[in-house]
């Protein structure tokens, strides 16, 4: 199962702490999480940035988990924390709004994403199939935790529907 085998990752990477916004693409990977570490989960995805700046800051391994919808709320932290103070978050990101998706109002967004967040100079890594999501996961938490660089892993469509994560 990805969702374990990449929470799995992140765990033993020495991720302490974590936020979220629900998702349903997230849940198996959430669950996992909270079996092994707290967990909050947040209104807005900028408070969820906001929580894992403060965690780091205290000396934490925080990690943010969001749908790519949400990544508009959270801008301003990333650009105005996360990046000027160096501050090395993963994120992973559940893609919406790209291949097969059928709602209009998440398509914006979904084809926004991976650019915006290299613009703000956040790495991303896309997350296609199952055998992927351990060696993301590692990756990203390495980039985030011993580089001090906060870097993204990207959940696409092809790990399985909104509707098959439900």
């Amino acid at each position: 199962m990805w969702e374990h085998k990449l929470a799995d990752a992140l765990l033993e990477a020495g991720t302490d702490a974590g936020a979220y916004v629900p998702d349903a693409r997230l849940r198996k990977v959430v669950s996992r999480l909270a079996e092994q570490l707290p967990l909050r989960c947040l209104t807005r995805e900028e408070e969820c940035v906001a929580y894992a700046c403060g965690h780091a800051a205290a000396g934490g391994r925080p990690v943010v988990l969001m749908q790519c919808s949400g990544l508009g709320n959270a801008l301003n932290a990333i650009g105005s924390l996360l990046i000027p103070y160096r501050i090395g978050v993963p994120l992973v990101i559940s893609m919406r709004g790209t291949l097969g998706e059928g709602n209009p109002s998440q398509v914006p967004m979904g084809r926004a994403t991976v650019p915006i967040l290299n613009a703000l100079g956040v790495q991303t890594f896309s997350v296609r199939d199952a055998a992927a999501a351990e060696g993301v996961a590692k990756g990203i938490a390495r980039l985030a935790y011993d580089a001090r660089s906060p870097a993204a892993a990207i959940l696409e469509p092809e790990l399985g529907s909104q509707r098959d994560a439900a």
